[in-house]
């Protein structure tokens, strides 16, 4: 019989320690994915209340959720770090936040999303956009991409595409993340931390089927390849160390008695010399240096100008995102071709002059008419949506609150950490700009927030752990801890991902009772459409309904939003006097009235009674629609 000594036994115990570390987190992956598929299942998506999807999640996907976040943590922790562990759960994560929707509701959320395949379905009949109908038909590209994919898939329409595509587009975002985090100069955990919290906290639902859904993927792709070319060189003089309050008031002191002197005026004049040679290097990229040769970075930025090209013809917003981005890299020495900006800058706006005219011809004050015009622009995204119900105005008060919490957590981050150069704290604020320079409506601020959010992550990472290269202190230790400093650290990290995915989860799917529609609604829109003929007027009363995905300029359509409280009365009358032929009432709508509009409860029953008065007659039912009709029909009034 063999002796065990010490050394026998601490390696047979390692041996152990190991398999448990390989085995633990894919159990908790498996187990997590499990209790998501269970929760899905026994989801009923007609018994949502007013808190919207929460409301119909059950224990095991909250369980999940938890399992997931532990498991990250983990191997967030670990030593070494195991990406391809991390990844699994970054990916399990996506699917709780933005999947769970998906697979619970059986069509499509906002109206949007239907309209977009209509337009699309046009490109496909016609070949062409249909120039001033809408202003999005003068950015056609991301449609245009659309039609060619339906006619590749063969399917008849867009519409198969538009229930999973915010899974699928923010799972194609994890790459560029995963790129910008590694490449942004925070240690190799915070990177991690920060993807994690990208996604934790992104309750801003600008991922649904969209032209800016796609083109957010044009610009992670193209700050990925920036950060992934080019970093800072090293700086040339070393920081003076802090001096103490009264040696400053010496020097200040020092300093004005100098200004009779004719000797030193000419050094300040050679020191503005020097500034202004500085500030030119800078600007002409001098100052950033390419980890690829020459032949690569001419490929890659070949490729970000096709990209950029693209983004300039499917949508108005986000080019302008990437050219204050990639200003904001120079100036922070992370790029080194100023070409580029200047071509972007070319394709943006030669395409508003040229491709765009249609929309712009008349609508100049649209554009520019908030230029500086910051307050009114800030009153239309925040004070006006916090309206309505109790239940809905504590969903937008837990937005607000989560995105003031990361972006405090960031500003702690941008303290604690001593980087080579300040690029994320200018890409965190430099998206701003876009409220003031244009106009794009009640939006305006969550875009903005959105094209800021992965830079403001990694530094709010960077306050949990700001190790840059390996010899920095985690946040907690400031406590001093004794002994159990990672325990504390594990807690945090644990709170923080946990808080922002359960408040996420929570405001994401808080208007899904009127954003998300049931297939009753889908089939009453698709009966108007069988049965109205061209000409015809079709009206609802508020934009929530799957509505627009066909007869693109041939249907009218008469929406009676923002009526006032006596809706009972003047929006019968106004369905009248306007002869609106057709009618829809759902259960999206009725919920959007009473969750924001404040309307009081069962107000649709009493408009569909007020509009049987005025001569309307009910020509289908289902359990969550009911289409009328101003004259009778001879077909079946039963689908």
């Amino acid at each position: 019989m063999p002796e065990i000594t010490g050394a026998t036994l601490r390696q047979l115990y390692n041996s152990v320690h190991r398999r448990r570390s390989s085995t633990l987190p894919i159990v908790a992956l498996i187990v997590a994915a499990v209790l998501w598929l269970i929760s899905v299942a026994r989801a009923n998506d007609l018994a949502m209340k007013s808190y919207g999807l929460v409301s119909i999640l059950g224990w095991t996907f909250f369980v999940g959720l938890v399992l997931v976040v532990l498991g990250f943590t983990s191997e967030l922790l670990r030593t070494p770090l195991r990406p391809r562990y991390l990844t699994a759960f970054l990916i399990l994560l996506i699917v709780f936040i933005f999947g769970t929707a998906s697979a619970i509701e059986p069509t499509g959320s906002l109206q949007q999303s239907f309209i977009h395949t209509g337009f699309i379905q046009y490109i496909l009949v016609h070949g062409q956009a249909l120039n001033s109908y809408d202003a999005r038909f003068s950015w056609p590209g991301g449609f245009s991409l659309g039609a060619l994919l339906v006619a590749f898939a063969g399917v008849p329409n867009a519409l198969a595409f538009i229930r999973w595509f915010p899974l699928v587009i923010e799972l194609l975002y994890l790459a560029p993340l995963l790129v910008i985090a590694r490449a942004s100069g925070v240690g190799r955990r915070a990177a991690w931390l920060g993807v994690a919290l990208f996604y934790a906290n992104n309750w801003i639902f600008q991922d649904y089927f969209s032209p800016q859904a796609l083109n957010y993927l044009f610009f992670l792709i193209i700050l990925a390849v920036v950060f992934a070319n080019w970093k800072p060189k090293p700086a040339s003089s070393t920081p003076q160390p802090r001096r103490r309050v009264p040696r400053r008031v010496a020097d200040v002191r020092a300093w004005l008695s100098r200004f009779a002197d004719v000797r030193a005026w000419l050094s300040r004049f050679a020191a503005v010399r020097a500034l202004l040679s500085r500030s030119r290097s800078r600007l002409e990229g001098s100052d950033a240096q390419a980890r690829w040769n020459s032949s690569t970075t001419l490929v890659t930025l070949g490729l970000v100008g096709a990209i950029s090209l693209a983004s300039a013809m499917s949508h108005q917003l986000t080019p302008y995102a990437i050219l204050l981005d990639l200003a904001a890299c120079l100036v922070s020495r992370r790029l080194g071709r100023p070409e580029v900006i200047v071509v972007i800058f070319l394709f943006s706006v030669g395409w508003l002059s040229l491709g765009a005219s249609n929309y712009w011809e008349g609508h100049l004050s649209t554009i520019f008419g908030s230029i500086g015009q910051l307050g009114g622009t800030l009153s239309a995204n925040v004070s006006k949506r916090v309206t309505g119900s109790a239940s809905h105005r504590a969903i937008v008060d837990v937005r607000i609150l989560l995105m003031v919490g990361l972006y405090g957590l960031g500003g702690l981050g941008a303290l604690r950490r001593r980087p080579e150069t300040r690029t994320l704290e200018l890409l965190a604020v430099a998206p701003i700009l876009l409220l003031v320079l244009q106009d794009y409506g009640g939006e305006g601020l969550l875009r903005a927030v959105l094209f800021g959010l992965p830079f403001v992550t990694l530094l709010a990472a960077s306050a949990i752990m700001p190790d840059l290269v390996g010899h920095g202190r985690p946040l907690l230790s400031v406590l001093r801890l004794r002994g159990h400093g990672r325990t504390a650290l594990r807690v945090v990290t644990v709170t923080v991902v946990l808080g922002l995915a359960l408040g996420t989860v929570v405001v994401r799917g808080g208007n899904d009772t009127f954003e998300s529609f049931t297939n009753g609604e889908l089939h009453a829109v698709n009966f108007v459409y069988n049965h109205v003929t061209p000409g015809q007027t079709i009206g609802y009363v508020a934009p929530y309904l799957p509505f627009g995905q066909r007869d693109v300029g041939v249907v009218n359509q008469y929406i009676a939003i923002g009526v006032g409280a006596t809706l009972k009365h003047v929006n019968a009358s106004s369905f009248v006097k306007r002869q609106v032929a057709w009618i829809i009432l759902t259960r999206s709508q009725a919920s959007w009235g009473v969750n924001v509009a404040g309307y009081a409860p069962h107000w649709e029953s009493k408009l569909k009674a007020a509009l049987v008065k005025r001569g309307y007659k009910v020509a289908a039912t289902w359990s969550t629609a009911t289409v009328l009709r101003l004259a009778p029909i001879t077909s079946s009034t039963k689908t």
